[in-house]
């Protein structure tokens, strides 16, 4: 499972142009760089961009204490801090309570300065019996 989360060529990591710096047990960084094509008005980090480095750095964290065959984004809450324009950005998320069926992520994102732009509180829910695809 974690090596196709990790196929930049195949996945949202790839539009990101994430580099995974971290991966332990319930935690994971990652470094997104600057991209113009990332921003809204302004030249600023779009939110829905930042949104999407954070529930895919908590997903990965997920993963490395998932003892399922899946796992989905249950519930995301982003607070949006800072706007964000001095890349490259990091995202460390933390799993901070895995339960039998969900598992509960902080993260925060933060620019190139360390200051934080948005943290985020999250739970995903492990899929035991089948693994979601598009051809299921």
């Amino acid at each position: 499972m974690l090596s196709d989360v990790l196929n930049k060529e195949s996945n949202i990591s790839g539009l990101l142009g994430a580099r995974v710096l971290r991966l332990d047990q319930g935690e994971c960084e990652i470094e997104i760089p600057f991209k113009p094509e990332l921003t809204r008005r302004g030249g600023v980090m779009n939110g829905g961009i930042i949104s999407t480095a954070i529930d895919f750095t908590c997903g990965l964290a997920v993963s490395s204490v998932n003892d399922g065959i899946d796992q989905v984004t249950q519930e995301l809450k982003v607070n949006f801090l800072e706007p964000m324009f001095k890349g490259p950005f990091k995202c460390h998320a933390k799993v901070i309570r895995k339960g039998k069926t969900t598992v509960v992520v902080y993260a925060e994102f933060v620019d190139s300065e360390g200051r934080i732009g948005a943290v985020s509180l999250g739970t995903w829910f492990i899929i035991r019996d089948r693994k979601i695809s598009s051809s299921t």
